[in-house]
């Protein structure tokens, strides 16, 4: 299987302060704010601000850095206050959009990720799921990288 990767979706930073967040990235830099309403309501766990079609994911946690070597994927941060949700500690992660001939439905993105495991990659528990980005909600999953990082690849 040769997938394509066709463009980058979003990237996903963890912020212990939203409000100064949203100053820096929103304020000073311009950039509009995308999902207030979707966070608030508690259907994300993000903030989000657009550059050009991309988006940068501001997910607010108590923690806010970890060691990427100790960090197991479902470690969590304390509770939300905001919505209760729990956030993974692991959520910085980059996310590939994925399009070929084998990789335009759910099985298909199955057999990807057999593939990727089959190579000595991880691919984490209950991938793959549907997850919000920049275009919508699409099938996806998080795998890691050779040191350990978080990939997201998202059918497109």
């Amino acid at each position: 299987m040769d997938p394509d990767i066709v463009d980058m979706d979003h990237v996903s930073v963890r912020v212990t302060d939203l409000d100064a967040a949203l100053e820096f990235y929103h304020d000073l830099l311009g950039l509009p704010i995308r999902d207030r309403e979707r966070y608030e309501a508690g259907d994300v766990p993000y903030v989000a601000v657009a550059a050009g079609g991309r988006h940068l994911h501001l997910v607010p946690v108590d923690e806010p850095s970890i060691d990427p070597n100790t960090a197991e994927a479902d470690d969590r941060s304390p509770t939300d206050s905001n919505h209760g949700s729990r956030v993974p500690l692991g959520g910085e992660h980059v996310c590939l959009l994925v399009r070929s001939n084998g990789t335009d439905s759910r099985e298909q993105l199955d057999d990807l990720l057999a593939a990727i495991e089959d190579a000595g990659y991880d691919v984490e528990p209950d991938e793959p799921t549907e997850r919000y980005g920049a275009y919508g909600r699409d099938w996806a999953a998080y795998v890691r990288d050779p040191d350990g990082r978080r990939v997201e690849l998202k059918v497109h």
